[in-house]
């Protein structure tokens, strides 16, 4: 037991040494290059597309884990909405209504997802399924590279909360 503490605490320590160290943060930029600003005009398009499609199917299936995990993507979109903001670019999804994107292979997985997910129950947590498959590997992907802190702060909350939709969409 008193081991375990011990170890903790030179985990503890280390991790502040690095975290503190001069040159920690020069690594991490404070601007969005043009790729990365991109990024998350695609990914809030990528957090509209799951919430209209999980408001679509909560009008078509039995279970309210849509129309919750709907709401949560709402907020996932705010997160990325104030990110837009922040660093002065503008948001694809404004005045768009549900089911309407910018992007054509967003449009097009958004009309292929609410045809199958239709289907029935089965069908439909599985379109849940391929949703927050796809958030998670985008997300991943763009964690394993360098960005603002804010910038990657949002996107690890993004991951974890898709990893617990998946997980509620598993049967």
């Amino acid at each position: 037991m008193l081991q375990k503490k011990i170890s903790s605490a030179v985990v503890i320590a280390l991790l502040s040494t690095v975290a503190l160290a001069p040159g920690a943060t020069a690594a991490t930029p404070t601007y969005l290059t043009t790729t990365q600003k991109a990024q998350l005009k695609y990914l809030i398009e990528e957090e509209k597309l799951a919430r209209d499609v999980y408001t679509y199917l909560a009008g078509k299936v039995t279970t309210r884990k849509f129309s919750n995990i709907a709401r949560s993507e709402q907020t996932h979109m705010n997160y990325i909405a104030s990110l837009l903001t922040k660093y002065k670019q503008s948001n694809p999804t404004t005045g768009k209504a549900a089911g309407v994107f910018v992007n054509k292979d967003i449009q097009a997985l958004y009309n292929t997802l609410t045809a199958e997910g239709s289907a029935g129950m089965v069908q439909a947590y599985g379109v849940g399924v391929k949703i927050e498959e796809v958030d998670i590997a985008s997300l991943k992907e763009l964690l394993l590279k360098a960005m603002p802190a804010d910038v990657k702060a949002a996107l690890e909350l993004l991951f974890a909360a898709s990893n617990n939709h998946l997980e509620a969409f598993t049967f």
